[in-house]
């Protein structure tokens, strides 16, 4: 196991064993499988493999998790009695599904917000939890029992389609190795040599998966940083790390504690902000760089003023110290932070790029071409045939639809052979059994040219014969225009598979499914990005701005109940920080609006962890430079005849504010809505009733 600190170089150990063990050990490249998180992490790491070794390529196994067990599942998933040309359901794949399945027993979408049903049946998919093995006794009514009563649904549903879920990938393949000892053997005994990059992602069924296929052989070797685990939300366990040695007797553990990326000042902040979780495996990055310029942290009056600061000094990086803007990055918490920060760029005239916005292949005009090829490959896909079924607008109503599905499930049909007996069986009124008949030639004629063409020429003729051309020709708007625009992008995409002649059209359809936020990056130079602090780990920048450094923001309000994800808040901030290489810039604003609301929140408690002596404070409030946004807090809260503060007085209960009630006891205040008078406060008592809503004038709350 190497534990690798932020910017020591953990691919890059990857990588360089990888080439040891088939240049100088004369391994066989098809024994060696190596895993990683990202796609664009998989073509960097076999690119370094292909540029170290002088004859023949890396392991055709460095992959991701997901494109692994793809790979298995399109090999072997006919001993789980599914077809090979099982399709992949995206995100709203996934949700159209859940809605159908929620209607079909009843379930109201109002009571049950259909969103977090399936994050709940994705939590238990992440937890290797079958519908079989939940325990419906032990959990309290809410959404997550109602998601364990739908799950066997919802599985069911997608087996008649045919189809997985991105989770499905992962639990169906551990199941196949566990279902099929022989095979399980096979590939354990193929794979000398398993490597894990970024373990402390990994969740219960990848941990699993990586257990199944060392078994026998039982040479394995992980690298990760507990600091780095950020992904709780989604599944990820950090004890897979932290019990490693415990799980493996016998470990070896290395440590690399040498940064090669950043300054020392930027490592001392990072380094004393992670520290404080007591959960970790002790390290202190060090660097041979450069002390550097100090951190730079900035008190905005707003919002606005935070995102004119931002911009002020990126134009000021890129006019006096020659920095490009894709060297620079902007990062936040919520997405929903972005939106501000937007305006003031375009404002400026500064080129970005929003990571982890909507993804090309799920933009609705992409879908609705994909849909079409998808039903080609696979007919029992209900969900991709519903879409297309009225697109471009063919008068095929709901009610229409509604009665074939019904005359389906009496008879065991699909929904495609049900719309094949419309005529006969006599179902519907002569005008809607015309349409029907007319939508099911298309198809026919679509699937000949399937069968007799390459994927580039049924690409036209789907988005000709379906009427999708014409369609969006006759709009003549500019939405319109764009959509085109993006079904050319489309066409250059499978342009670039034809030439490709091992390419197929299923390896394709795969390859869409499995793209994620970062494979939109684009690295071409004077574009800056704009993401998320979930989507930036695994990349750097010369210079970083992190945004609302604030309590209620980072940390988020929803972890301030609970000390895991509070935790898991610190190393998300450690991430933030790591990704600069020079210059590491943090703000946060008096007040925010946000949500459609306006909050006033305090400095983050992160910023207390940094000595004063690598940050320097900068406002438009003198004093402000004067304190550590720790003095700040505290003067706001105590004192009131401060001059200096007065302004400040509205911060008293603010998110993130430490109370005490006359009988529930001490707790924090995690979200406020109101004003003033009609000011609410929400509060989690830890040692009493929990989360409780108060009026802040009658509560008789004391501040801590």
């Amino acid at each position: 196991m190497v534990v690798a600190g932020a910017g020591s170089g953990k691919t890059r150990v990857i990588t360089y064993r990888i080439a040891h063990l088939i240049r100088e050990r004369g391994v066989d490249p098809e024994s060696v499988l190596a895993i990683t998180f990202t796609n664009k992490a998989a073509g960097e790491m076999k690119e370094r493999i292909r540029g170290m070794l002088e004859h023949g390529g890396p392991s055709r196994w460095v992959s991701t998790f997901h494109s692994f067990c793809l790979r298995m599942l399109r090999k072997h998933i006919s001993e789980l009695d599914f077809s090979n040309d099982f399709a992949v359901y995206d995100a709203q794949d996934q949700l159209t599904l859940v809605k159908q399945c929620m209607k079909a027993a009843q379930i109201s979408t109002d009571a049950f917000p259909a969103k977090s049903l399936l994050n709940h049946i994705s939590g238990f998919k992440n937890d290797f939890l079958l519908p079989e093995q939940l325990d419906l006794d032990s959990m309290s009514y809410g959404n997550q029992m109602k998601a364990a009563e739908l799950y066997p649904l919802y599985q069911a549903a997608l087996k008649s389609n045919n189809a997985l879920d991105f989770d499905d990938l992962l639990t169906s393949t551990a199941k196949l190795f566990q279902k099929v000892p022989s095979l399980r053997e096979h590939y354990d005994k193929k794979f000398q040599y398993i490597l894990v990059d970024e373990f402390q992602d990994t969740n219960a069924v990848q941990y699993e998966l990586v257990r199944l296929l060392s078994m026998d052989v039982n040479n394995v070797c992980v690298v990760g940083d507990d600091d780095q685990s950020i992904y709780r939300w989604r599944g990820a366990n950090i004890e897979n790390i932290l019990n490693f040695e415990k799980d493996y007797p016998g470990t070896t553990v290395i440590k690399l504690e040498e940064n090669y990326r950043s300054t020392q000042n930027i490592l001392t902040a990072a380094g004393n902000v992670v520290r404080e979780n007591p959960n970790r495996n002790e390290k202190t990055l060090w660097t041979q760089n450069e002390k550097g310029e100090p951190i730079i942290c900035y008190r905005a009056e707003d919002e606005i003023s935070e995102a004119e600061f931002v911009c002020d000094r990126i134009q000021n990086l890129c006019q006096e110290e020659g920095y490009s803007f894709n060297e620079i990055a902007i990062l936040y918490r919520t997405n929903a932070q972005s939106r501000v920060m937007e305006d003031v760029l375009r404002k400026a005239e500064i080129p970005y790029q929003v990571i982890g916005g909507l993804r090309f292949y799920e933009r609705r005009e992409v879908k609705d071409v994909l849909a079409y090829m998808r039903v080609l490959i696979n007919p029992d896909d209900s969900v991709s045939l519903k879409r297309i079924v009225n697109v471009p607008a063919r008068g095929i109503g709901k009610t229409s639809l509604e009665k074939v599905e019904a005359y389906c499930r009496g008879r065991d049909l699909t929904l495609l052979e049900g719309l094949r007996h419309v005529g006969q069986e006599r179902l519907l009124g002569a005008a809607a059994t015309g349409k029907i008949a007319n939508f099911v030639s298309i198809l026919d004629h679509l699937d000949s040219v399937f069968r007799q063409s390459n994927p580039l020429e049924l690409l036209a003729e789907v988005i000709d014969r379906s009427g999708y051309a014409i369609m969006l020709r006759n709009e003549d708007t500019r939405e319109s225009k764009g959509r085109s625009e993006n079904l050319n992008e489309l066409y250059s995409a499978v342009e670039q598979l034809v030439e490709n002649e091992n390419g197929s059209l299923r390896e394709f359809l795969d390859s869409t499914a499995l793209v994620a936020d970062l494979d939109n990056l684009n690295d071409e130079r004077g574009v800056l990005p704009l993401m998320t602090l979930h989507t930036c780990k695994g990349l750097e920048f010369s210079a970083v701005f992190l945004v609302g450094m604030e309590n209620g923001l980072l940390p988020h309000a929803s972890s301030m109940s609970d000390s895991a994800e509070y935790e898991e808040e610190r190393r998300l901030c450690y991430v933030g920080f790591t990704r600069a290489k020079k210059r590491l810039f943090l703000s946060h604003a008096r007040r925010r609006r946000i949500y459609g609301n306006t909050f006033n929140y305090l400095p983050s408690d992160f910023l207390n962890s940094i000595p004063s002596e690598v940050m320097e404070r900068a406002s438009s409030t003198p004093d402000y430079q004067r304190n550590s946004p720790k003095q700040f807090s505290d003067s706001a809260k105590s004192s009131r005849t401060n001059t200096s503060f007065s302004s400040e007085i509205e911060l008293e209960y603010s998110i993130g504010t430490k109370v005490l009630h006359p009988k529930f006891g001490s707790g924090i205040v995690i979200n406020r809505s109101g004003e003033e008078e009609n000011l609410k406060l929400e509060v989690f008592f830890k040692d009493g009733p929990g989360k409780k809503k108060l009026a802040a004038k009658l509560a008789n709350l004391i501040i801590l």
